[in-house]
């Protein structure tokens, strides 16, 4: 931990992945940090997470990267198919690729494992993770820094309050002073894990985890996202949603609903439903407008992660520009010499991060629009422009690899970004943000 000029206690609330980060790197900047989570015990939902170079590059910033590129698997490419007939459209390489230009690994993790790192790595370093504590939003003062607990009498003074709580984040609700109203997208995700073996055995699947790649099947309205873990496969679909299917939280998959709907697909898709036989689902719903400012007034309260900027899951950027905002956060912290100077750096945090996260939301929204194309000419425009061998460039139907965009995307260091702010001036307490 650093030197530390003066006593400063931050508590973060939710001990999710960003939450967690955060108090890593908060801990290495000299802060005094409470993690606040509702969880009994840890537990992550779903499986998979992709770790794209700029979450490697915060995960290695905290010290976790070695473990989690043991826990995790490396993919070679992300393939990109027709939903018909499995007809590559496009390979974009990953491994050697990203660790020749970036440096860093694109990795796959199992969310727990990932979440399992980063509290040992938090408790190690001395932040005090606070397990089953059900904060009361409506009885908290976060812009001042006071914490209340539902069933308690307790009250927890904090100098800084940061809210890492999720998309459903009664932070967000505090700051914002009105409910969260998250809209459906009119999109059902389904995720299905099928072990390894059963992939490896069968002839017909064995290439599609050797070798391990992200293998993405576009079809009308609906995709399929698959790629080895350690020890499971994960499948992630999308579906249209029914009238009334809008629901948080996992649910049971009618099975024989989706595989009537994926009847028409690869036969490599339909023999992985085929396989499985454990389906959850959940309703994919869209955050309303960003706020305004990450950062309450009064410089006390700050939001992080999908609390301030969730994103759809197109580009795997979600966990990305969460890790990313709490290492700007920290780097930023770490300047004050002063708590005078504290809320300062949390709007310069804001100025920095908003621009990048909306821009961010925006492109995933827009690659997800793309990728489930209906059939009909504009699919068949897209998948021309996937097979002809020209080099991407900006307008590309995939994002990631435009190298404009990638190198924006994959290559934002929050070091870097914050020497270039304090190169700048930017930390003089009269400057302009």
């Amino acid at each position: 931990m650093a030197d530390f000029p003066f006593d400063f206690h931050v508590v973060v609330v939710g001990a999710g992945l960003v939450g967690l980060t955060a108090a890593i790197l908060l801990r290495k900047a000299g802060y005094r940090v409470t993690v606040l989570e509702r969880d009994v015990e840890l537990r992550e939902i779903g499986a998979g997470i992709q770790l794209p170079v700029n979450s490697c590059r915060v995960l290695r910033d905290a010290g976790v990267l070695g473990r989690v590129r043991d826990r995790a698997a490396r993919p070679k490419a992300i393939v990109l198919r027709s939903y018909r007939n499995g007809e590559l459209l496009r390979e974009m390489n990953l491994d050697p690729y990203t660790q020749d230009k970036y440096g860093l690994p694109y990795l796959v993790i199992h969310r727990a494992d990932l979440r399992k790192i980063l509290y040992d790595e938090a408790v190690a370093r001395g932040a005090h993770v606070r397990l089953a504590v059900t904060v009361d939003g409506q009885a908290s003062d976060f812009p001042n820094g006071v914490i209340r607990f539902s069933g308690s009498q307790e009250e927890l003074r904090a100098d800084l309050v940061v809210g890492a709580d999720g998309p459903q984040s009664m932070c967000r609700a505090a700051l914002l002073q009105r409910p969260n109203n998250p809209r459906p997208t009119g999109v059902t995700v389904v995720r299905i894990v099928v072990p390894v073996s059963a992939i490896t055995r069968d002839a017909d699947l064995h290439d599609l985890v050797s070798p391990p790649s992200v293998q993405t099947w576009l079809g009308p309205r609906s995709l399929a996202i698959c790629y080895t873990l350690k020890d499971a496969f994960n499948i992630v679909l999308t579906r249209p949603a029914t009238q009334d299917e809008v629901f948080i939280g996992p649910r049971p998959e009618n099975v024989e609903q989706l595989r009537a709907f994926f009847q028409n697909w690869d036969p490599k898709m339909r023999r992985l439903l085929d396989i499985a036989d454990n389906f959850n689902k959940w309703s994919l719903l869209e955050v309303d407008e960003p706020p305004a400012s990450f950062v309450h007034p009064g410089g006390k309260f700050v939001l992080a992660g999908d609390s301030a900027h969730a994103t759809l899951p197109y580009l795997a950027q979600g966990a990305a520009m969460g890790f990313e905002s709490a290492a700007v956060l920290s780097h930023l912290l770490a300047e004050a010499r002063n708590p005078s100077e504290i809320p300062h750096l949390l709007h310069l945090y804001d100025s920095v991060r908003r621009p990048r996260t909306n821009l961010v939301i925006r492109a995933s929204k827009r690659t997800g629009e793309i990728w489930q194309l209906p059939d009909g000419p504009l699919q068949v425009v897209r998948d021309r422009q996937f097979v002809e061998d020209v080099p991407p460039s900006v307008g590309y139907p995939n994002m990631l690899d435009d190298p404009v965009f990638q190198q924006w995307l994959f290559g934002f260091d929050a070091r870097e970004c914050v020497r270039v702010q304090r190169e700048c001036g930017r930390y003089n307490s009269h400057s302009h943000l």
